[in-house]
């Protein structure tokens, strides 16, 4: 329990500096810098976590949620450590100047002549002034900041380097590990960087004597850094052996590389090491076996397929097969060689180990449980943790772990037991990166040669072509692990946080059975992402490492086989299969526990505020459904949302996203206590038009500021005002008196954007008076500027344009689906051949594969119109496509017009059918409609930010 004197409810500000304007284009520009790769904050270097906040980010919600009134935009980018030390005023400006000029030369904190903010810490003085301006607010006192799902820590961490006392709390045993070592042992320990070092040598010195015998060379003196290894299993038609390579690439350069010849023989293979650019064309390091999932055999051409190759691989029926090493030269060059009998004898001395060895039997013997979602291995086969590991890895991993347990006891004996302890934890936190490196999870990575992590794409993927890492070498292997973490720890120390924390591993819905209630004044909720990433499955690997290196330091932390994923607040399909019925699917439900867990969060974290406190929300989601969940638990829990912004947090082209329209900015939802929460009910009908207004309000501020994020998150950032409005209406009913969920309230948020996107960006006259499904394609392509579109979201743009998606994907084939997402389809989907309908010896092309007649004289669609045109076109050449427009009239047809121009407007430059429209719209049959394209750059790029637009 606390002995803090909540501050008393007149003394907190009716205002704070978060409910009002700030400069979020200089944020953003920071928040984008931060993200970039090299310049993370070095909490996120000690372990690997699945999310996590740009700083610049998460010191606005710490300064700006507790500095009373409003701040000076100059003033808080100051505190924030962003800008020169010269520069008085204009800070804003002078970031955003900066972002816009072209980088000649030097590092990026070069061109913007300031250091990475992350690397900086206010000073004393900084500090004083920053906590006498809140305390004059806060009655004589400084809030006390409460983060109730904190991760790793990063929150809480920077709260502490603002002179702040915080209490956090983490349910993941993972990252409150590495909450405890950078809020407890780098404040109440300090540096320990001799004695890391001094320990972790002799770990290493100890685990490489174990070891070596399972990596034998060729020749003395060399030093096996890598391997690549496939797995070979017998055709079941010749019997023949069949490497499981989609392509041979060992490492790749600028003049080739390094690859892999097979030799195929007798139904044996064996391997050559090549130089690329050194061999003829007719070898091709990108012809392997494996295509599209089958396996071909190299002896008899006889395909195994997909289903076969991995029942195989789940029944054990394969061996192991290293086909490439990489190695180390007494002078220190690095080479590659084809793998061959030395590797077979140190895999199969490894394998000989594992059988026999009893303690090894019992080592990471823990089940795999984890849902199809993130690739579950035991569809491979893999049914405990050690199965993720070939027999050389295991040995490998097994040897560095009992070193570790044979000095644990001589570190205990020298130090206290807090020393002693940080010492050891820090130490086993490399010993996680270690493994992401070393699995057959870990694909080889042609590109530099070398293994690459397991969580390169947040999932447990198997991979056919896997690094074996000795990781008692140089080259990523412990040395280098551990001087990465002990340097990011020792960094924290340097950052020397002067705030104290109080630190909770437990359901965040039970907090108050840790602190007592008004113990808080502020707090920031970063909470977990609805469906987006699932954090307890993903973490069980490090969970089951971690908990035989350190279940006797922390037994609070490692009481379970696995991690606590009935407590877990995320939205999580698979958890629901077996209890599903027709009342509520799997989906239903999940979405109905994520909001109940979060509820159940935000009541506690009320329970624990004082009085009028604030907490700030950052939350990220493109799914209406995950902002739905999210704010309906924050309303029922007492909270109204008192002000919001948008903030870009997230990497554009993060892991999962590339090339489709994602959300890459945050939405910051400011909310306290709702004070009177017995009043009437407010009908929808009163209040839809001004939710309208405050969305389209938000829209057009965002564009007329130039702030710079796309399309997709303008539509996202008006949600903010969206919920606020809502929030200060609740509780909402028909007139029928039926409650009305935040997402009718976004729905008219999406719909009143999306005018304003189509007003602002659209030149094209006529556009409104085009049929619903055209417009709602057109539309797609302007916002998302991209084919692929999140489901929920194009479904809510046909909300907008007046279209059910639903109805009309059959009849029309208009988009298909692609995993979650939707795929717009053009001409090549949907249009019958042209040729093959005048043929009377072709058979007639399906009309329920491809709806849309060329023949046809009139369209039920414009959209329709147009791909037959650019059917006819591609198919026929110019002049038929001419005579098939005039044979139609489509000279006159304004819609016609209309939807060919605003085509050519969204559809980027390097899209196929645009192309064929700017052919269509010039020569012959240019001249023939003649379409006034003056408003249309032809020579512009595709389409661009919103910024471009100004």
């Amino acid at each position: 329990m606390t002995d803090k004197t909540p501050i008393e409810d007149a003394d907190v500000p009716e205002t704070v500096s978060i409910e009002s304007k700030l400069p979020l284009n200089a944020i953003d520009i920071e928040s984008q810098k931060d993200m970039e790769s090299g310049r993370y904050h070095p909490l996120r270097s000690l372990h690997k976590w699945f999310a996590a906040r740009p700083t610049p980010a998460v010191r606005l919600s710490i300064i700006a949620s507790a500095y009373p009134g409003t701040i000076e935009p100059d003033e808080l980018l100051k505190l924030m450590q962003v800008g020169p030390n010269a520069l008085e005023s204009g800070i804003s400006e002078f970031v955003e100047n900066k972002f816009s000029e072209p980088r000649t030369s030097g590092t990026l904190d070069d061109h913007y002549g300031y250091p990475n903010p992350n690397t900086q810490t206010p000073t004393k003085a900084e500090i004083d002034r920053l906590h006498n301006e809140i305390q004059d607010g806060w009655g004589g006192e400084s809030p006390t900041i409460l983060d109730p799902t904190a991760g790793r820590g990063s929150i809480p961490f920077e709260a502490m380097r603002y002179g702040f006392n915080t209490k956090a709390n983490e349910l993941n045993p993972i990252p409150s590990l590495v909450m405890k070592t950078a809020l407890d042992y780098v404040r109440n320990v300090g540096s320990i960087e001799s004695e890391l070092h001094e320990w972790r040598d002799k770990i290493h010195q100890t685990a490489t004597e174990a070891i070596e015998p399972y990596f034998p060379t060729k020749k003395p003196g060399r030093t096996i850094l890598n391997s690549a290894f496939t797995y070979l299993i017998k055709c079941d038609s010749c019997g023949g052996d069949i490497p499981l390579t989609g392509k041979w690439w060992l490492d790749k350069t600028a003049e080739g590389g390094d690859a892999i010849r097979p030799i195929y023989s007798n139904g044996d293979v064996d391997y050559e090491h090549v130089k690329v650019e050194n061999v003829d064309d007719s070898y091709d390091p990108d012809d392997g076996p494996v295509s599209s999932g089958d396996a071909v055999c190299p002896h008899c051409d006889v395909p195994t397929l997909k289903k076969d190759l991995q029942s195989k691989i789940k029944n054990g029926e394969f061996d192991y097969s290293i086909y490439g090493v990489n190695y180390e030269n007494e002078d220190g060059t690095h080479q590659f060689r084809a793998g061959d009998e030395v590797d077979r004898r140190g895999m199969e001395k490894a394998r000989d180990r594992v059988e026999s060895d009893f303690d090894l039997l019992t080592f990471l013997t823990e089940p795999i449980e984890v849902s199809s979602r993130i690739n579950d291995p035991t569809n491979w086969g893999m049914e405990e943790w050690r199965d993720i590991f070939n027999p050389r890895q295991l040995v490998t991993h097994y040897e560095y772990y009992s070193a570790f347990e044979d000095h644990k006891e001589e570190v205990r004996s020298e130090y206290d037991d807090k020393k002693a302890d940080a010492i050891l934890t820090v130490l086993s936190l490399a010993v996680s990166r270690t493994i992401t490196f070393n699995s057959r999870l870990s694909q080889w990575y042609d590109d530099r040669g070398i293994p690459d992590k397991i969580f390169s794409d947040n999932n447990y993927a198997f991979k056919k072509m896997a690094g074996d890492n000795n990781i008692s070498a140089p080259r990523r292997g412990y040395t280098r692990c551990t001087n990465h973490v002990i340097e990011s720890y020792e960094k924290l120390v340097s950052f020397s946080p002067t705030g104290t924390a109080d630190l909770s591993s437990q359901d965040a819905a039970t907090l108050t059975s840790k602190w007592e209630p008004g113990s808080v004044d502020i707090a920031i909720v970063d909470p977990p992402y609805y469906s987006s990433i699932l954090y307890a499955e993903l973490s069980d690997l490090f969970y089951v490492v971690q908990k035989r290196y350190l279940e006797d330091i922390h037994p609070d932390l490692f009481q379970k086989k696995l991690t606590n994923k009935a407590d877990e607040a995320i939205a999580n399909p698979a958890r629901f299969e077996d209890i599903s019925d027709g009342d509520q699917s799997k989906d239903e439900l999940a979405d109905a526990f994520y909001e109940e867990k979060m509820e159940e969060i935000f009541s506690e974290t009320q329970d624990l505020l004082t009085e009028n406190g604030i907490m700030t929300v950052m939350f990220t989601h493109r799914e209406m459904d995950a902002w739905d969940t999210l704010t309906s638990a924050l309303i029922n829990a007492g909270f109204t949302i008192t002000a919001t912004h948008p903030i870009k947090t997230e990497m554009g082209d993060r892991v999962g996203l590339q090339g489709k329209a994602s959300a890459d900015s945050s939405i910051f939802l400011v909310a306290r206590k709702r004070e009177d929460q017995t009043t009437g009910r407010t009908l929808w009908e009163d209040v839809q038009d001004d939710i309208r207004e405050a969305a389209r309000d938000q829209a057009e501020d965002i564009l007329d500021s130039g702030y710079n994020i796309s399309k997709t998150d303008t539509a996202i950032a008006a949600y903010g005002p969206t919920l606020q409005k809502y929030a200060e209406e609740y509780p909402v009913v028909n007139k029928k008196g039926e409650e009305i969920r935040p997402r009718e309230a976004l729905s008219q948020a999406r719909e009143a954007v999306t005018g304003v996107l189509a007003e602002r960006f659209l030149k094209t006259d006529g556009i409104e008076q085009i049929d619903s499904l055209s417009r709602w394609y057109i539309l797609s392509w302007l916002i998302y500027e991209n084919d692929t579109i999140p489901y929920d979201e194009a479904r809510q743009l046909g909300v907008a344009a007046n279209v059910d998606i639903d109805n009309i994907k059959r009849p029309t084939k208009i988009w298909g689906k692609s995993g979650k997402d939707i795929q717009l389809k053009d001409h090549t989907d949907r249009v019958q051949d042209i040729v093959m309908l005048k043929s009377d010896d072709a058979e007639d092309p399906s009309s329920r594969k491809y709806p849309v007649n060329p023949t046809d004289t009139r369209f039920t669609y414009n959209i329709d119109a147009v791909h037959s045109a650019i059917h006819v076109y591609e198919r026929e050449g110019a002049r038929a496509a001419w005579q098939w427009l005039s044979d139609r009239n489509l000279k006159s047809d304004q819609e016609f017009e209309a939807t060919i121009t605003a085509l050519l407007e969204v559809l980027p430059t390097e899209s196929d059918m645009r192309e064929t429209l700017v052919n269509i719209v010039s020569g012959e049959t240019g001249d023939y409609l003649d379409i006034n394209l003056d408003h249309i750059d032809m020579t512009k790029d595709g389409q661009t930010e919103l910024s471009d637009h100004e």
